[in-house]
């Protein structure tokens, strides 16, 4: 989600005795050096301008990432990781205090020597602005998440999700398939029902990398969902703990208590892989609070890489025993695509309205959901499909996500992909012509992980690869 920017030069801050260096993305006290991302770093110069003030949640988007649709949790975590690394406590801050339902505050002074570059109003230099809108044309959404009248299909997924016999829920599926759409999607249905069943609370885990920022990032959902909670009568000091499993504890038994489910949306969960490795008995925790405690219903999101923890036998069962079998999260049906292409839903803006082009787009892209908007958005712009679909090929960000995917599978998926890429198209051919070198009993299971992920489909005895944008970059690679 972030866009691509230039920063001016600028000189060091002095703030509440850490030295700020903003062109090195750098926070220094004495010996200590604590390097941030460069989006933390905005963030901390924007308050730093506004110090002592109130700045609310859509100012700090409005600057730091303007003209880009964002949730309230990147900002969230944007907080939780300048706290991490100024070594602030969120219920005792000294740094950046959280104002409910208003922003947050630069409690300390800020002394600027000599800033290099053109001063901000405030006398602090000021990050040059960045430009790079999320929508690539009017009416579709490239490359985030979307929900509500943008968000299309996933009706069998949301009903077995909601209405599911089970209380443990994997999403599995490839990069910008949609899982974290779908994730906020369901928030967005469960937060809309006035009397509805379940409480949504959305946990993002992408970033963590130590046990610690468990801890953050769950204050940090929790923050996030103040206002729904607070509507039920569940004030969030009364369930913050510096234990996060603590913290969870206390809200699934709060809402129980006022006859409501906790629907846990949790998304990047393959950051659990390295987790546990520094943690090992987290895995064992998390499987006896998610899966043995009425009162909670957990969905986790990841791609096939999270498979590594079906090993991991801390107790009686491993962590993916309560998830599994995964629902696969593959590409969206004709009718949902022809849909998204044509906005049926959204309405406004620009759109493809030609139903023969519409149905073309949705060939070429097999249905995924990011490919469908890119390959309409690319249409627009350029006037023709030919043209939009080369771009969309040679578009290093598809490029990039088809060689992810590819990546993540084992050695033996590759091998089925590549043999069926040497057919000169996608139509599907008969197994038999295929040299695979694998037995039966290992192809079958290899061919249905394929096809749930969308990236092979079956007639048959016949099979072949489901995205021709797919099948042309695995030709390009051989």
């Amino acid at each position: 989600m972030e866009p691509s920017h230039e920063t001016s030069a600028t000189g060091d801050l002095v703030v509440g005795g850490w030295t700020v260096q903003p062109t090195l993305n750098r926070l220094c006290r004495g010996d200590r050096q604590v390097r941030v991302e460069p989006k933390l770093m905005d963030v901390f110069l924007h308050l730093a301008r506004r110090a002592g003030q109130v700045v609310s949640k859509d100012e700090i988007a409005a600057t730091v990432w303007p003209g880009v649709f964002l949730s309230d949790s990147v900002i969230s975590r944007a907080i939780a990781g300048l706290r991490r690394a100024l070594g602030d406590d969120a219920r005792s801050p000294r740094y950046i205090e959280t104002i409910a339902k208003r922003g947050y505050r630069l409690l300390v002074p800020v002394e600027t020597p000599a800033p290099v570059g053109d001063p901000g109003p405030t006398g602090l230099p000021a990050r040059a602005a960045t430009s790079a809108p999320g929508r690539v044309a009017p009416g579709y959404v490239v490359g985030q998440w979307v929900r509500g009248a943008r968000f299309y299909g996933r009706g069998a997924e949301i009903a077995e999700i909601l209405e599911g016999p089970r209380n443990g829920v994997w999403l599995l599926g490839g990069r910008a398939i949609g899982k974290t759409s779908l994730l906020k999607h369901l928030e967005h249905l469960t937060a809309t029902e006035p009397d509805g069943h379940y409480v949504p609370l959305f946990w993002d885990l992408q970033g963590c990398v130590e046990p610690e920022d468990l801890h953050q990032d769950f204050q940090a959902a929790l923050e996030d969902a103040a206002d729904r909670l607070e509507s039920l009568g569940v004030a969030i000091d009364e369930v913050r703990a510096d234990d996060f499993l603590v913290s969870l504890g206390r809200l699934r038994r709060a809402l129980r208590a006022r006859g409501r489910t906790l629907l846990l949306l949790w998304d990047e969960v393959e950051e659990l892989i390295h987790l546990h490795a520094s943690w090992p008995p987290l895995l064992r925790k998390l499987r006896r609070a998610l899966q043995s405690q009425e009162g909670v219903r957990a969905v986790i999101a990841s791609g096939p890489r999270l498979w590594q923890l079906a090993d991991q036998r801390d107790d009686t069962s491993p962590f993916l025993h309560g998830f599994a079998p995964p629902l696969y999260l593959g590409p969206l049906s004709e009718d949902d695509s022809f849909d998204l292409v044509r906005q049926t839903q959204a309405g406004a803006g620009e759109r493809i309205d030609d139903q023969r082009r519409a149905r073309e787009i949705v060939r070429r892209t097999g249905g995924h959901p990011n490919l469908l908007q890119m390959l309409a958005a690319r249409t627009l712009e350029l006037g023709d499909l030919e043209r939009a679909t080369e771009a969309v090929a040679a578009d290093p960000t598809v490029r990039f996500l088809l060689a992810v995917d590819l990546d993540l599978l084992t050695e033996a998926e590759r091998r089925i992909l590549r043999a069926l890429a040497r057919s000169e198209d996608v139509e599907p051919v008969d197994l038999s012509d295929l040299d695979l070198a694998l037995p039966a009993l290992e192809l079958g299971p290899r061919l249905a992980h394929l096809e749930g992920l969308g990236l092979v489909r079956r007639d048959g005895s016949r099979v072949g690869l489901a995205q021709p944008l797919f099948h042309r970059y695995l030709r390009e690679q051989r």
